[in-house]
């Protein structure tokens, strides 16, 4: 027995590989016809296209969708969809939403504190820096010197009323 191959033998691979080759080729060529003749079917007749479109097999392979959302949470479907792919998902965003509502609520509850300490704090002040005008206004009156006494207190008044008209005033942006 001899493993020597006849030459018949060595070239039934390469025609295998053309027979291969040439079949490939002549699909590629009848989905070629196919594509130019339902293509010029649609082009000529569109009601086919809408008819095609219809199709519930066709939308799911040529249907594309964008979706958009603006606020702190997903829609229900989307958040649906989170949970489907990474089981707990939901409940860990719903729980991030909240904390980080929390958070905003707790500043803008400083914040407005502040404002309010603020206000209370400079009223204080102006009650004592007044009432302090008034009691030496009235011991330079008690003493004899009214017109001094007069000039503090119509000082006072005027400073009081700047300040009240001011600070009521917007402030404006630069």
């Amino acid at each position: 027995m001899s493993s020597k191959k006849t030459p018949m033998e060595e070239s039934e691979p390469d025609a295998n590989l053309a027979i291969t080759q040439q079949q490939d080729t002549d699909e590629e060529s009848e989905l070629n016809d196919i594509a130019d003749k339902v293509a010029e079917t649609l082009v000529h007749n569109p009601a086919v296209l809408e008819r095609v479109m219809n199709d519930p097999g066709v939308i799911s392979m040529v249907q594309h969708q964008t979706s958009m959302f603006q606020g702190p949470l997903p829609p229900p479907s989307m958040l649906a969809d989170y949970e489907n792919i990474l089981p707990g998902a939901a409940e860990r965003i719903l729980a991030l939403t909240e904390k980080e509502q929390g958070g905003r609520l707790s500043s803008r509850d400083t914040a407005l504190k502040g404002e309010i300490s603020k206000d209370t704090r400079g009223q204080w002040m102006g009650f004592v820096i007044t009432f302090t005008v008034l009691i030496i206004a009235s011991v330079f009156a008690w003493r004899g010197n009214t017109v001094f006494a007069g000039t503090l207190i119509a000082i006072d008044l005027i400073g009081l009323a700047t300040v009240f008209v001011i600070g009521r005033q917007p402030k404006t942006k630069d």
